[in-house]
C-alpha cells in the first residue's frame, strides 16, 4: 500500500450540532428572561417609589393644611380652621388609580412650669395645649398590577406598605408656616389665609392705610371661684381687605394674670428671670435673662402661668443687652415713679411688692420669703407665654346701646383712635426718657377738628344726654391701649414716616407707621365698674362680679323712679387690674384708674321722689389669702346702693324704718370667713355656699366717713 504523503485533511469540516443550538439557545432565552425580569424590577421598584412619593405627599399635605389655622378655638360658623380643630382623623384618598389610606393622630402637650418640662396630662386650667404633636400615616395595599409596556404586565402586585411622618404644630398662629406645593413647580408658596372681621360694636376695626385693618377680639376672663384663680385672654389681629375679602395678616395672643408669690433673693448669678418681653415692630422680643431678685408662685389653684408671672415680674439686675438711653425698655412698668422702687439693699433696682396683713391692708414685702401679690401681662412668643410689659390703658370711653351699630359710627370712632395714637408717637418723638412724663392721649373734643361721641363726659350734663325711655339698655365702654415704645422702634417708625420702605427700616412686610405702632382698642363693658349719681335714683346700672366668660352683667340701665338726668360713672384700672377684676397690689391703684362719665336722661310719668338722703361709703377688703374682694356683691334696703371699683356708696333715706346693708358672695370651699366693720352694727350672718352679713346703716348724717368692711376673721 502506498503512502499519500501530500496535503491531507485529517477530518471533514462539520457545522454546529443540534446540542450546541439548543444549548445556545438556552443561554440566550436565559439572559432575555433576565433581562425582562430586570426589566420588570426596575418597574416595579419604579413604581413602588412613585407610589411612596405620592404617599409622603399626602402626609404632608395633611400636616400642612392643619398647620395654616387661622384660629386657636373652632369656629361656630364652621368656616375657618382652627388649631382646636386638629383631632384624631382617619380618611381614604385616590391618587392616579390607587387608594390610600390616612390615619392621623395627635398628641396634645402642655408646659408644666413647675417641672419646667411638656406633658401630655392637661393642667387643671389650661385652656389650650402649647403643642401638638401629629403623626400622619400613610398605608396602601392590593394595588393593581404596573403595565411594562402595552403587552407585558408584572406578575403580581405592588404588594403593601406605608410611610410616616410626625410633626410638630404650635398654637401660635402659624399659617406663615404652612407651605403648600405649586402646581407643575415643585415650589413653595405661602398661602393666604381668609380672615372674617368680627361684628360691630363688641369688635372694632381700625383702619391702618393701605386697607389695613387692626382689632381687638372681646377680652375673656375665666374665673374658678374655688381656685382663686383670675385670668382674662384677648387677642389683637391685623389683616388686609379688598373687594375679594379679609386676609390674614398677624395675631398677637395676650392674658392678663393675678398670682399669689413669695419674694426670693438670688444665691448666686445664675438664678434671677428675664427681662420684660417688648414690640420691636416687627414682633415681640424675648427679654434676656439676667440675675435679680424674682418670686417663685405660692398656690397651686391659681393660673399655671403664675410660675413665670411671679418669676419674671421683677425689675432689678444688669443685663448685656440694656440701654443707658433707653431705660424703660428693661422695666416692666416704665412709668412707675422712682418711690416705686428700691434703692439700696437685697432688693434695690426691684420695685415694690405688697401683701395683705390681718387687717386687710396693704404691708409691704422686705425681704426674702414674704408673700405678696402680683398680675401681668403675657404675651405668646415663638409658642410659649412670656411676661410683656404691663398693659397701659390710655384712654377710656362709654357709649350708649345703640352707638358703633352703624359703618359711619365705626369710622367716626376708628379715625378718633388713629389720630390720637398718632399724635401720641409724634408727642413722644426724639424724647429721651419719655417714660418719666408720658403724654396724654388726646381727648376727642381737643382734637382738630373736635370730635363728640354722644353722651360723652362734659361740664354741661345736657350735652348730648343718653334718653333712656322706659326700657333698659346695655350700656357700653372701650378702652385704647399702647405699649411702650422703646427707642427701637421708634427708629423703625421715623424710618417709615419718612418715607422709607419695611425693608429698608427693619420692617419687612410693613408698609404705614400705624401697623407698628403697638396700640389696640379693646370693648371693656364685662370689666368695667358701672356707677350713677344719684345713687340707684333714677336709673340703676348693673354692676356683677366677674364670672367666666363675661356671662355676668354690668352696664345694663334701668329705670327705677322718677324723671331726669343722671351720671354713670365708667371706672376701670388703667393697668393688668383693669384686665383681672383683682384688688389693689400697691398703694398706686387709685391714681391709675380711669373714668368716663356718660350722661343719661330718664324719661318716665313717674314722679321723682324726693331725696331725703345722705351719702356713706367705704372700701371692702380681705386679709384671706387667695381671695378677692372684688368679688364681692352687695344688697340693701331703706337705702340706694351701688358696688364701686373698691368698695361701697349707700344713699340712705333720711328716716328710713332700719336700713340695712348685706354683703354676700364671699364663700369659698374649706374656709370659714365672715364680713365685719369696726363702725357698722351687725345685724346677722349666716356662713355656707350662700353666706350672706348683713349690717344696720346709720340713720343719721352723723356718721359718714369712709367705713371699712372687712373679709376674714373678725
Amino acid at each position: 500500500m502506498t503512502a499519500n504523503c501530500g496535503n491531507h485533511q485529517g477530518r471533514q469540516d462539520a457545522g454546529m450540532s443540534l446540542l450546541e443550538v439548543l444549548a445556545a439557545i438556552a443561554i440566550f432565552a436565559i439572559g432575555i428572561l433576565a433581562l425582562v425580569q430586570l426589566q420588570g424590577g426596575l418597574a416595579r421598584s419604579s413604581g413602588d417609589a412613585a407610589t411612596r412619593t405620592v404617599a409622603v405627599n399626602i402626609a404632608e399635605d395633611t400636616i400642612e393644611r392643619r398647620r395654616a389655622f387661622s384660629r386657636l378655638t373652632a369656629d361656630p360658623d364652621g368656616i375657618e380652621s382652627a388649631y382646636a380643630d386638629i383631632q384624631p382623623t382617619q380618611f381614604t384618598i385616590a391618587r392616579e388609580g390607587f387608594t390610600y389610606h390616612v390615619d392621623m393622630a395627635v398628641q396634645d402637650y402642655w408646659y408644666d412650669g413647675d417641672t419646667e418640662l411638656f406633658t401630655p396630662t392637661e393642667p387643671l386650667v389650661a385652656a389650650l395645649s402649647d403643642f401638638k404633636r401629629v403623626t400622619v400615616t400613610v398605608n396602601w395595599g392590593e394595588t393593581p398590577e404596573f403595565y411594562v409596556d402595552e403587552a407585558h404586565s408584572t406578575t403580581g402586585n405592588l404588594g403593601s406598605g406605608d410611610v410616616r411622618l410626625t410633626e410638630i404644630i404650635s398654637s401660635v398662629t402659624s399659617a406663615a408656616d404652612a407651605k403648600s406645593a405649586t402646581g407643575g413647580t415643585g415650589g413653595l408658596y405661602l398661602p393666604s389665609i381668609n380672615y372674617n372681621p368680627g361684628s360691630n360694636p363688641e369688635i372694632i376695626s381700625l383702619s391702618l392705610g393701605e386697607n389695613k385693618f387692626k382689632e381687638s377680639t372681646v377680652p375673656q376672663p375665666k374665673v374658678i371661684r374655688a381656685d382663686a384663680l383670675a385670668e382674662t385672654t384677648f387677642d389683637v389681629v391685623t389683616y388686609s381687605q379688598n373687594d375679594e375679602g379679609a386676609t390674614f395678616l398677624r395675631r398677637e395672643e395676650f392674658r392678663a394674670v393675678s398670682c399669689e408669690c413669695a419674694l426670693t433673693v438670688p444665691s448666686d448669678a445664675t438664678k434671677g428671670g428675664l427681662r420684660p418681653t417688648v414690640w420691636d415692630g416687627q414682633d415681640y422680643t424675648l427679654g434676656e435673662f439676667v440675675s435679680k431678685t424674682y418670686g417663685v408662685s405660692t398656690s397651686n389653684v391659681q393660673s399655671k402661668l403664675c410660675t413665670i408671672c411671679c418669676r419674671d415680674h421683677h425689675d432689678g439686675g444688669v443685663g448685656e443687652d440694656d440701654d443707658p438711653d433707653d431705660l424703660g425698655r428693661a422695666r416692666y412698668d416704665p412709668c412707675r415713679q422712682s418711690a416705686g422702687y428700691w434703692d439700696s439693699g437685697a432688693l434695690a433696682g426691684d420695685h415694690r411688692h405688697y401683701f395683705r396683713n390681718s387687717s386687710g391692708g396693704l404691708t409691704l414685702a422686705t425681704a426674702g420669703g414674704n408673700a405678696y401679690m402680683e398680675a401681668c401681662r403675657m404675651v405668646r412668643k415663638d409658642g410659649f407665654w412670656q411676661v410683656a410689659q404691663d398693659l397701659r390703658q390710655e384712654g377710656l370711653y362709654a357709649f350708649p346701646q345703640d352707638y358703633l351699630d352703624n359703618t359711619t359710627e365705626v369710622e367716626y370712632y376708628s379715625d378718633y383712635v388713629t389720630a390720637a395714637v398718632a399724635n401720641y408717637e409724634s408727642a413722644i418723638d426724639g424724647v429721651t426718657g419719655y417714660e418719666a412724663s408720658p403724654p396724654d392721649l388726646t381727648a376727642p373734643v381737643d382734637l382738630t377738628p373736635p370730635v363728640v361721641f354722644p353722651a360723652a363726659a362734659a361740664t354741661d350734663p345736657t350735652l348730648l344726654p343718653t334718653p333712656l325711655g322706659n326700657l333698659s339698655q346695655q350700656l357700653r365702654s372701650r378702652g385704647v391701649y399702647l405699649d411702650y415704645m422703646s427707642g427701637r422702634l421708634r427708629t423703625i417708625v421715623d424710618c417709615l414716616q419718612a418715607g422709607g420702605s419695611g425693608e429698608t427700616c427693619g420692617a419687612p412686610d410693613i408698609t404705614t407707621p400705624l401697623e407698628v405702632l403697638p396700640f389696640y382698642d379693646v370693648q371693656l363693658t364685662w370689666l368695667s365698674r358701672w356707677t350713677e349719681s344719684p345713687v340707684n335714683n333714677p336709673v340703676d346700672v348693673s354692676n356683677q362680679a366677674i364670672a367666666s366668660n363675661n356671662t355676668h352683667s354690668r352696664g345694663v340701665a334701668a329705670l327705677t323712679a322718677g324723671t331726669g338726668p343722671t351720671v354713670i360713672d365708667v371706672t376701670l384700672h388703667r393697668g393688668n387690674l383693669g384686665l383681672t377684676g383683682t384688688d389693689p397690689i400697691d398703694p398706686g391703684y387709685s391714681e391709675a384708674l380711669r373714668s368716663q362719665l356718660l350722661h343719661m336722661s330718664a324719661l318716665n310719668s313717674t314722679p321723682p321722689p324726693a331725696l331725703h338722703q345722705f351719702l356713706i361709703s367705704g372700701q371692702i377688703t380681705t386679709s384671706i389669702k387667695g381671695f378677692r374682694a372684688a368679688d364681692v356683691e352687695i344688697s340693701s334696703s331703706g337705702a340706694q346702693c351701688n358696688r364701686t371699683n373698691t368698695g361701697y356708696q349707700c344713699l340712705v333715706e333720711v328716716a328710713a324704718n332700719n336700713p340695712r346693708l348685706t354683703v354676700t358672695r364671699y364663700y369659698k370651699s374649706n374656709e370659714t370667713r365672715v364680713a365685719c366693720s369696726p363702725v357698722l352694727q351687725l345685724h346677722g350672718s349666716e356662713s355656707g355656699a350662700n353666706g350672706w352679713t348683713r349690717f344696720n346703716l346709720p340713720s343719721s348724717a352723723a356718721t359718714n366717713a369712709d367705713i371699712v368692711i372687712k373679709l376674714g376673721s373678725c
